[in-house]
């Protein structure tokens, strides 16, 4: 039957796309009120589009793989060129990945604030960094204390991003604890089309979620999966897999597919989950301008009374969606940029591979090598008769033979192994320091300067050049970071107890009967970043103690030539030595010594006045004995010389009133 052939009775009306937005987002599980056949269908689009996604990556994901074995020394079984041949592992990768883990986290998570706050616009009263503080204090109490893996997986993700190149860290709100989660995703489990640029730009983007029987069985209870069946292996307690896809879907079949969250089980195939993936206020609708009847109050002609009367009048009128900006559950980690311009990016198993596998494999020659060199080998002659088997020597033992022996020297022919050459071993050595130049983990990046006397600004500018490759990847760590601090704020906004917010800020103020009054700050006005004055970020201030303390030492130079404040420099020496209670270290202000200092400077002052007082009189004797000068010398000259000695005397008067009026301001003042 075609669409115009259907009934005039049996059209339903299309529901009005304020309507549907309302709807879909404030559901819990779209799944659990769709059919089975739609969820069968999309079902089949998600795990199609999942398996097109997870090919581009092919390269990538083989890399990652090869990286990851480096850095964890892996070992396969070896037969060549002899059993139990030598099979060092060179830690090459895991040398570079534990230095960078130990330079970034003291830098990225610091001991005292991890959030900062920007403050943007004019701030006259202060109010603007008031709000940015209390944001600053209470996402850096967050960090730190409710949300309790941020900081381990933070740990884990600076060892593991320099390996792989790519981590991505998923970020939600957890109704069932009631705050804020984060995880990190293992390598490979992210799944996104290699030819994205952005992942804002993304059509879809999928994660490998492993749930265990527990989590499911919570997320069922919860609403926020439908009941399916599940755990027909022998461990009933192992975990089960998930496609979790953030997708487009035309739901409402106007034409525009909205952003959803689908998750599928893998094993049934069974869509267990739909979710908007878009609040009301990220969707900008398509109007149009319509005759719409509406009410007005209007005098009936008749009786005079007022009466509501109808009124067709043009109105803007929501016809459809334009668009919808799609929510962001993930955050994407990079140590470099792909070098093929795709989404992943490059780590050092990839830059160190193949340096990485030539370095074991020399190590390995020449290891056997030697071993061949040492335990020698040969032909022995059939005329020479010898029990059968090896023959072993201990250190300094003689064996009797039932032969002479010029018959054993002619019959027994040694093979010569030259054992391991110099040439490789340089090789070697060129080798490792080519990695070690990759990695920026050189000796010098490591406090050993080898036996070479260097002055103090001499190591610490060798040390800031190494430090130039992980300074480009903190950049990128931070930046990274400060869309993770705003997924945060845009969690606490909608999410946030306020009595909670309070609480931790000290807002609550005491009733008459000893009751706590109504909440004196608003978390959704706080954490409401769409006015833009206030902007949460990380801080890449310094990425090492030793940059602090050159700082702080330049601050202490400038402070002792009275450029800046002696007390600031010093709060900033000790905080960049990382002392704790810097406040308690700061000696409060002596009365005394603040009325001395406040006497010493008006005393100054008066002597000031005092010596330029004497200035202005000595200037106005000058003047006047130059006034008597200019006269006598007028008569004495004659006419072609008076006009040369008048303007003499003038300039000389002139200059000497500019002084006089300079003094004079000064005193005034």
């Amino acid at each position: 039957m075609m669409l115009d052939e259907v009934a005039p009775e049996m059209e339903q009306p299309p529901i009005p796309p304020a309507d549907f937005v309302a709807a879909v987002t404030q559901s819990p599980n779209l799944a659990a009120d769709m059919e089975e056949g739609q969820l069968g269908l999309i079902a089949q689009q998600v795990i199609a589009d999942y398996e097109i996604d997870r090919e581009s990556m092919g390269d990538w994901l083989d890399r990652m793989e090869r990286g990851i074995e480096l850095a964890a020394l892996v070992k396969d079984a070896k037969t060549y060129p002899f059993k139990r041949a030598s099979n060092v592992k060179y830690p090459l990768v895991t040398s570079a990945a534990l230095q960078f883990n130990a330079r970034a986290y003291p830098a990225i998570v610091p001991s005292d604030q991890v959030v900062k706050s920007v403050v943007h616009g004019k701030d006259p009263q202060g109010l603007k960094a008031a709000r940015g503080e209390r944001v600053a204090e209470h996402m850096s109490y967050q960090l730190t204390s409710e949300v309790e893996e941020w900081e381990e997986e933070t740990d884990k993700l600076l060892v593991m991003l320099p390996i792989v190149g790519t981590m991505v860290r998923k970020w939600w709100y957890d109704p069932v604890e009631r705050r804020p989660r984060c995880r990190l995703l293992d390598p490979g489990a992210f799944i996104v089309n290699d030819n994205v640029k952005n992942l804002s730009e993304a059509p879809r983007c999928s994660e490998d979620l492993s749930l265990y029987p527990s989590e499911i069985k919570t997320r069922v209870m919860s609403g926020q999966f439908v009941s399916f069946d599940f755990g027909d292996d022998d461990d009933q307690q192992a975990p089960e897999l998930f496609i979790e896809q953030h997708c487009r879907l035309d739901l409402d079949e106007d034409g525009y597919e909205e952003p959803y969250i689908v998750t599928v089980h893998r094993d049934t195939q069974k869509v267990v989950r739909i979710v908007a993936d878009f609040d009301t206020q990220d969707v900008i609708f398509r109007t149009e301008q319509q005759p719409v009847e509406t009410m007005t109050q209007a005098l009936d002609p008749m009786t005079g009374q007022p009466v509501m009367m109808p009124q067709i009048a043009m109105q803007e009128v929501q016809t459809g969606i334009l668009s919808i900006r799609r929510g962001s559950y993930f955050v994407p980690f990079k140590f470099m940029p792909s070098m093929s311009g795709g989404f992943h990016g490059t780590g050092l198993g990839l830059l160190l591979g193949d340096i990485s596998d030539t370095v074991n494999s020399i190590i390995n020659m020449m290891l056997d090598a030697g071993h061949m060199a040492s335990l020698g080998g040969g032909f022995i002659g059939s005329e020479f008769r010898i029990k059968g088997g090896n023959t072993r020597f201990e250190p300094g033992e003689w064996k009797l033979a039932e032969t002479a022996g010029a018959d054993i020297r002619s019959s027994v022919v040694p093979m010569t192994f030259p054992g391991p050459d110099a040439t490789l071993f340089s090789l070697l050595g060129l080798l490792i320091d080519a990695g070690k130049e990759i990695s920026s983990t050189k000796d010098i990046m490591t406090g050993d300067t080898g036996t070479k006397n260097m002055t103090a600004t001499t190591t610490l500018a060798l040390i800031e050049q190494g430090m130039m490759v992980f300074s480009a990847a903190y950049k990128r760590i931070f930046r990274s970071m400060k869309m993770e601090y705003r997924q945060l704020a845009k969690i606490n906004a909608t999410t946030l107890d306020a009595g909670r917010y309070n609480a931790f800020h000290d807002a609550m103020q005491a009733g008459p009967e000893g009751q706590m009054s109504q909440a004196q700050l608003d978390p959704r006005v706080d954490y409401d970043l769409s006015n833009m004055d206030i902007q949460p970020v990380a801080d890449p201030r310094s990425v090492t103690n030793m940059q602090e303390m050159a700082k702080a030492q330049l601050l202490g130079q400038m402070a002792g030539q009275g450029m800046i404040a002696p007390q600031v420099a010093a709060r900033r020496m000790l905080e960049a030595a990382q002392i704790a209670d810097v406040d308690e270290l700061t000696p409060p202000p002596d009365p005394m010594q603040q009325q001395m200092q406040q006497a010493q400077a008006m005393m100054g002052m008066e002597m000031m006045k005092a010596d330029l007082t004497q200035k202005l009189v000595e200037i106005d004797l000058t003047l006047a004995k130059i006034e008597s000068e200019k006269a006598d010398a007028m008569k004495k000259v004659s006419d072609a010389t008076a006009e040369q000695t008048r303007l003499r005397f003038d300039e000389v008067k002139m200059m000497m009133e500019e002084r006089r009026s300079a003094i004079d301001q000064i005193l005034r003042t």
